[in-house]
């Protein structure tokens, strides 16, 4: 058995498609996504035999910030991400990334939990996953009636349409609006080019569904599908027609095609303990609230990758600050730091 930081691409897939434990986050195509958007130097570990049959595998990026310093991370932008592989290989391909990231003098981060008193385990953010069932009554009867059920309603008497398309053009009035809704919510954005590297790479994988309102696009859902998963991966809305519900109305088609095509398990994606609101608004949709762990070596310093900054004056501070900038300097600022978040 030896260690390497690359294989072919389509052992790769093949033994990505054939783990039990594997997410979208693992294949090829997700990697290619970020490294091709943030200029992350990969450090992937693959544990391969003689034959070179993939026995283990860890993805990883060196994500450099002079804010939230370095870090050796599995994986950025990947709510939850460890290895895979047989067991008897683990110890050795994580004894190979501490090294890794000793060298880089970097802390590491692995976005799942690792049995291991070398590594912290830090908690703070959870995912909420709807068992989907082709009964599409059973699923109503689990959303909560008086938020959920209600604006879905709503947004139908009121005449919003949704439709899956996905194009170039349709992506970038996604994109736009994405920029919109980042903004007024006091955060930075994904930049147009994260969208349009997911759209090459990830076509057969994802989907775009648009919200309409006499003809005007006024909100749009961007999904990512794997094995029997779909995850709800970014969502973004006019703010003008927030009462006409457009995500919830997104949300529920969604759902419905997933329900239809087979798919067991709807992820509504990840939230911080402190984001009390986003955490009630996953619940209302008949979700199980999972919890996350996360492993550090050494240890974890970074508020922000804890989940622990949301009541911090800083952040307040931050937020406010970016809600306030004009449009194309928000666009310029998400472009220079989101990736050093990751």
């Amino acid at each position: 058995m030896k260690l390497v930081g690359n294989v072919k691409k389509e052992l790769w897939k093949e033994f990505v498609n054939e783990n039990p434990k594997s997410t979208i986050y693992h294949t090829p195509e997700w990697v290619s996504v970020l490294e091709k958007t943030f200029d992350y130097r990969p450090k992937h570990l693959f544990a391969i035999d003689d034959s070179e049959k993939i026995l283990g595998f860890i993805p990883m990026f060196h994500v450099k910030s002079k804010i939230f310093g370095s870090r050796l991370s599995c994986l950025p932008f990947s709510h939850i991400c460890g290895f895979i592989g047989e067991e008897k290989v683990k110890k050795e391909i994580l004894n190979e990334a501490i090294e890794i990231s000793e060298k880089l003098k970097s802390k590491l981060e692995i976005r799942d939990l690792v049995d291991d008193n070398i590594f912290q385990t830090i908690g703070g953010f959870y995912t909420y996953v709807l068992r989907l069932s082709k009964d599409l009554k059973e699923i109503w009867k689990k959303m909560d009636k008086g938020s959920v059920r209600w604006a879905i309603k709503k947004a139908s008497k009121e005449g919003v349409l949704v439709e899956q398309i996905l194009d170039l053009s349709a992506l970038r009035e996604f994109i736009e609006l994405n920029f919109i809704t980042k903004k007024n919510l006091g955060v930075p954005a994904h930049p147009s080019r994260f969208f349009e590297n997911l759209f090459k790479e990830l076509e057969d994988n994802m989907r775009l569904y648009l919200a309409k309102f006499k003809n005007e696009v006024i909100g749009g859902g961007l999904f990512l599908y794997f094995k029997d998963t779909v995850l709800y991966g970014y969502g973004a809305s006019n703010p003008k027609y927030l009462k006409l519900h457009p995500n919830h109305a997104i949300l529920w088609k969604a759902i419905e095609d997933a329900c239809k095509e087979g798919f067991v398990y709807f992820d509504f994606g990840r939230a911080s303990i402190n984001e009390s609101g986003l955490r009630a608004f996953k619940l209302r949709w008949g979700t199980e609230e999972i919890a996350l762990k996360y492993s550090f070596y050494p240890n974890c310093n970074i508020p922000l990758v804890k989940g622990e900054t949301h009541n911090s004056a800083i952040y307040k501070m931050g937020k406010l600050l970016i809600k306030n900038l004009p449009l194309r300097f928000y666009k310029e600022f998400s472009e220079k730091i989101v990736g050093t978040i990751g």
